[in-house]
């Protein structure tokens, strides 16, 4: 019988013996973001194909990046696949955002001062324990990173060589040395390399259908960071899934989309007119609009406090209370 192939009363039956099996990898994956993971019906889902999109600087790779730290701590595998930085540059950001979980004090190890550890510019000796160790919670931050570090795979990528063959054989490399399939992350969709004759369109469809195949292949989700188009981008505009560059196919491919706003640009003009702070405090927290959810509530709205100088937001969200708006209407 064709493995793809499945009876319906098979499928209840692996389900059960699921259940009763208190060690048995569960199909959901953690984000991280409890109240986004509420919102999700449980978190991500094998099989799926997830985006994440946003404006520039909104801090989807932050946002991502936290996702699959939280999958790496939890024991499960993960990889990375960065067109867009180097593994140190990753790593500094997730040991300052360790630090920064740890801490009781407002001020953190921030990504600058990992840098600097890093990279031998911070006027100190020694290896990354001395020179990290020079800052509170620096030596625990890295522990811990170091801790979970074997969980986590970084595919540094380019757009000339990096198709989706090479990270089906990424994913494949993973799943032999720690025999369960990692979380991907790709950072992000539209560099994916394809073939020059065909049109963003042609390409942006192919990569989109190509790795919701290997969701499903693989049996874990996808997570796929997405550029907006350039109307997406226009002032007083909102970002929506119709915005992802390249192809409408991306928001019917995909299973699950997470749209990133900056809170200030997207609450309704009133707030910022009347409202106690005067809008002074909105620019410091993004909120999440859930556009699509095939396992769950869709167009829900939370929000997370930014705190991008140790590299992650607050995970601890909470829902929207102010009215949103469409688009922003600006007058001189």
């Amino acid at each position: 019988m064709d493995p793809k192939l499945s009876a319906a009363s098979d499928v209840l039956e692996r389900v059960d013996r699921r259940l009763l099996d208190p060690e048995a990898a569960a199909d959901l994956w953690q984000t991280g973001f409890p109240l986004l993971d509420e919102e999700l019906g449980g978190g991500l889902r094998a099989g799926t194909l997830n985006l994440l999109a946003g404006a520039q600087g909104e801090g989807k790779t932050t946002f991502a990046l936290q996702m699959a730290r939280q999958s790496a701590r939890a024991g499960r595998p993960v990889l990375f696949v960065s067109f867009e930085l180097e593994a140190e540059t990753l790593l500094q950001k997730m040991v300052s955002a360790e630090a920064a979980e740890r801490s009781a004090r407002p001020t953190s190890l921030t990504v600058r001062e990992v840098r600097a550890a890093f990279e031998a510019t911070d006027a100190a000796g020694g290896g990354l324990p001395e020179r990290l160790g020079r800052h509170a919670g620096g030596i625990d931050a890295l522990t811990a990173v170091t801790h979970w570090a074997p969980q986590l795979y970084i595919h540094r990528s380019t757009s000339t060589h990096t198709t989706l063959d090479v990270i089906a054989g990424a994913m494949k490399d993973v799943l032999a040395e720690q025999g369960v399939p990692p979380l991907v992350v790709i950072d992000y969709l539209q560099k994916i390399s394809m073939p020059d004759h065909l049109s963003e369109e042609e390409q942006v469809t192919r990569v989109a259908a190509g790795l919701k195949d290997l969701g499903i292949e693989f049996q874990c989700p996808v997570i796929a960071i997405s550029a907006s188009d350039r109307a997406g981008l226009e002032p007083g505009t909102r970002m929506r899934a119709r915005n992802m560059r390249g192809s409408t196919s991306l928001a019917y491919e995909a299973d699950v989309v997470l749209i990133l706003s900056n809170k200030a640009d997207v609450v309704a003009r009133h707030h910022l007119m009347y409202g106690s702070n005067n809008g002074g405090t909105y620019k410091d927290w993004s909120v999440m609009t859930i556009e699509k959810n095939r396992s769950g509530r869709t167009g829900g709205e939370v929000e997370f406090r930014k705190q991008f100088e140790c590299g992650r937001f607050i995970a601890e969200g909470q829902f929207v209370a102010e009215k949103l708006v469409d688009e922003r209407v600006y007058t001189e």
